[in-house]
């Protein structure tokens, strides 16, 4: 392979056959991750490397990097590394250039604060750090030769500068001396082994026809996975039932994905069809290593925690923050191998090919294998409860692979969990501080009371709530079903938090049993945005917010109220107002707090505030109709007195109608599509859609689904953006056949989600952004960045009483959304 240019001199000096470091080239593109290593070589010393122009721009700062703005550094200037370098730990053997361990110190992403060719070229060099142990602003001056010093070495001088993220006590150094990548600290690494345990099958070794119930054949491009069937207890020995003997696996929380390699050339493709191969960083390489030149493994990817337990919050935050080798493939089981479907061989020896296959791979590979125990399934259930993992997944060692759920896979969960909302706390007198919470969940749209739960925080976790409770406390209201006794000990709050629980099962009264608590639920937006905001809601106007019956209770004894809601949209209107104003708008009004009371308004209405704008404008049947635009904040927030409740626009503004700005495609999730599998087809139609040269911008629902908004310049008509919306969304639909459908009707969605491109003719609307939604607890659709909407569990977390506080710290992740305008591309209609 041809050494990039840039990376000549970084190849020159290693050779990739004796040391493990990445050689670099496979991986390239533009991004802002930043890494330190520390390299213990002739001496220790640590490695700032940088992500610039599709390289790693690196300095050896031999004393390493102090928060002490007063401690100046010396950083050489070494040659180039490869972005793969930069999720590199391990030992480089003794004799290699660099020869010793070097472990990943530290990792982020960065920002220049002025123009880096510039900065570099004149030797002042500015930049802020976001890692786990470096923030804030740094600075980089180079140095000028001294007399007779080697003009080739460039020496700088690395600081801190004066800012919050400043410390001039703390020894960062010393007090964080462990690598954020493995926990190890340097000294814990030690040189690999000469050769492996078990050496790795030559390839053409493995005999898969041999198998029984193979067939010859290529490898198909999809394989529908198989699902196993929940039961109440592990299946038993051998003698159980038919005599049949079971394969009993670890349960993982991951991403199900089927690795498919032909030729080298790899694909991983999710549960719902979609293709993640770039969304998972270096992984592919790892399979494209394996002895074969076909197959297709299945198995889950995850990110394990420090005690070696696979958690999805984990897998969530190295995806959004750019995978890397923090990713692991646990294979299950083996479906074709080299021109052999193995299918419908038995699943026992499968599993031993796999095992073979997989022979030779080390402890820290991120391939590995999914082990198995035989027999009774209770011993390796027990264990799992004990560990905390998910439960373990069952199997019939004779059974072929069945796409689809089955009762030959079935899956056992070590605790039943789910999500609840905390509505109310006990004190205890004894620990001065919190005793349980109050736990409760809707049911047809009212809070329903689930008991107490008292174990699972210790007392900083404890402190922590009670001091997030506290505030929740007026206006809070009792949820249904309370026990007499449990009425007057509690102290009631507003349902604005929700809590993971683990239990056992539940009581006949609903209550929950040996709960545990598990955490919050998180709803941060913590994706830095765009500052950009216009202060349009002044504290003059907030004192004109005036409603009648404002303690009516709209959707239910514990729902919000019409003063409430009148608040929200004042909280949230410098952040909303940019999206409709000047826009057409159609508005949901819920005058009696009612759902079955609520509809549609378009037009003027009797009472309308004259504050909000009415024009006239001529339908496609020749009529002449009146619609409705809010011009400011004081139309806007007049309107609440009408009971609002959702506010719905048209993609363009009223002064230039005929020449939309925006476009929607709405995916809509039909029967059987988890929110996991919608957030994956919104980050797959993202990476189309770009290939199309679009900008596209996410924005939950308030539903189930995920609003795909896109700006656009104003050269179509109603018309012709239909037809090209149209077009576009059949072409995304055809990238994913078995995941996506453009077909309305409710018979076409099963199992697939609805690409809604009708929201782009002329007089549809789409939710506003921010806009409340008429349902249980008033979830809001919300705009996200990308990387927040894939760390989000439960969209609608994001509602009226949690929105506000979340945007005052984020802000709006659409504030610059105009300048993204592009083009739409030409299709065939």
């Amino acid at each position: 392979m041809t050494a990039p240019p840039k990376l000549r001199a970084y190849r020159a000096k290693r050779e990739f056959s004796k040391t493990p470091e990445p050689a670099g080239g496979l991986v390239s593109g533009d991004g802002n991750r930043f890494v330190v290593h520390k390299h213990h070589a002739t001496a220790d010393h640590y490695d700032l490397r940088l992500q610039v122009g599709g390289v790693l721009k690196s300095w050896a700062v031999p004393r390493g990097p102090s928060l002490n703005p007063a401690d100046k550094r010396l950083a050489v200037e070494t040659e180039d590394h490869p972005l793969e370098y930069i999720d590199f730990e391990g030992v480089i053997p003794e004799g290699e250039y660099g020869g010793g361990p070097m472990i990943v110190w530290d990792t982020g992403t960065w920002a220049p604060m002025d123009d880096v060719e510039k900065s570099l070229r004149t030797g002042a060099f500015k930049f802020r750090l976001a890692g786990e142990k470096l923030n804030g602003g740094w600075m980089l001056t180079r140095l000028k030769p001294k007399p007779g010093e080697d003009e080739n070495k460039k020496n700088w001088l690395l600081f801190k500068e004066r800012d919050l993220a400043a410390d001039t006590k703390l020894d960062i150094l010393e007090a964080r001396p462990e690598s954020v990548k493995s926990g190890k600290r340097i000294e814990e690494l030690v040189a690999p082994a000469k050769r492996p345990a078990r050496l790795p099958p030559s390839p053409g070794s493995l005999k898969p026809g041999a198998l029984p119930g193979a067939v010859k054949g290529d490898p198909p491009s999809r394989i529908e996975p198989q699902l196993a069937t929940q039961v109440p207890k592990p299946p038993g020995g051998p003698l159980e039932d038919t005599g049949e003997l079971w394969l009993h696996e670890i349960k993982f929380d991951g991403y199900r994905t089927m690795a498919h390699i032909v030729d080298g050339e790899v694909r991983l493709i999710t549960r719902g069809g979609i293709d993640w191969t770039k969304r998972y960083g270096d992984l592919p390489q790892a399979f494209s290593r394996l002895p074969l030149s076909q197959a297709v493994i299945d198995g889950e990817i995850m990110v394990l925690d420090e005690k070696g337990i696979s958690r999805f919050a984990l897998l969530q935050d190295a995806l959004s923050a750019g995978a890397g080798s923090k990713l692991h493939f646990y294979a299950f089981d083996l479906l074709h191998l080299d021109g052999w479907d193995l299918r419908k061989a038995p699943l026992a020896r499968r599993k031993a090919l796999l095992a073979e296959l997989l022979a030779g791979m080390g402890a820290n590979s991120a391939i590995q294998l999914s082990d198995h125990v035989e027999g009774d399934g209770q011993g390796l259930y027990d264990q799992a409860t004990e560990h905390g993992l998910e439960g373990i997944i069952s199997k019939r060692a004779n059974a072929t692979y069945q796409s689809g759920r089955t009762k030959s896979w079935t899956k056992v969960k070590a605790l039943q969990k789910g999500d609840f909302v905390i509505a109310g706390y006990t004190i205890s007198d004894a620990a001065e501080g919190l005793a349980a919470l109050g736990m409760a969940e809707f049911e047809d749209g009212e809070l329903h009371y689930r008991g107490k739960v008292g174990t699972g925080f210790d007392a900083a976790t404890a402190a922590e709530l009670l001091a997030r409770l506290e505030p929740l406390r007026d206006g809070a209201t009792p949820p249904e079903g309370v026990p007499r006794e449990i009425m007057r000990e509690m102290k009631w709050v507003r349902p604005m938090l929700s809590a993971r629980i683990h239990y056992a099962n539940r009581t006949a009264d609903n209550s929950l049993r040996h709960g545990v608590f598990r955490g919050l639920r998180d709803v941060g937006l913590s994706t830095p945005v765009s500052p950009k905001r216009k202060q349009l809601i002044a504290e003059a106007d907030l004192a004109t917010i005036w409603v009648t019956n404002p303690e009516r209770r709209l959707f239910g004894k514990t729902g919000p109220t019409k003063l409430d809601i009148a608040v929200y949209y004042a909280l949230v209107g410098d952040f909303m107002l940019p999206h409709i104003m000047g826009r057409p708008v159609s508005l949901v009004r819920c005058p009696t707090g009612l759902p079955k009371d609520c509809f549609f308004q378009r037009h003027a209405f009797t009472g309308m505030p004259p504050s909000v704008v009415t024009f006239d404008t001529v339908n496609s049947e020749g009529e002449t109709k009146s619609f409705l635009s809010v011009e400011g904040a004081k139309g806007y927030l007049a309107l609440a007195q009408f009971g609002v409740v959702e506010f719905h626009t048209w993609g363009t503004h009223r002064t230039s109608l005929d020449k939309p700005d925006l476009i929607v495609f709405d995916l809509d999730p039909g029967e059987g599509i988890a929110w996991r599998e919608v957030v994956e087809a919104a980050v797959h139609i993202k990476g189309q859609l770009e290939g199309l040269g679009l900008v596209p911008f996410a924005k939950t629902s308030g539903g189930s689904g995920i609003h795909i908004t896109v700006p656009v310049t104003q050269k179509q008509n109603w018309k012709k953006l239909h037809q090209a919306t149209s077009a576009i969304s059949t072409h995304l639909a055809a990238t994913a056949p078995d995941t996506f459908t453009t077909t309305m009707g409710k018979e076409n969605r099963k199992r697939r989600i609805f690409i809604d491109y009708h929201r782009n003719a002329r007089g549809h609307t789409s939710a506003a952004p921010y806009s409340l939604r008429a349902r249980t607890n008033l979830p809001a659709s919300t705009p996200v960045s990308w990387s927040d909407l894939e760390t989000i569990d439960a969209p609608q977390d994001l509602n009226y009483s949690s929105l506000p506080g979340l945007l005052a710290t984020s802000g709006d992740p659409w504030a610059d959304m105009e300048d993204f305008a592009r083009d739409l591309p030409a299709f065939k209609i």
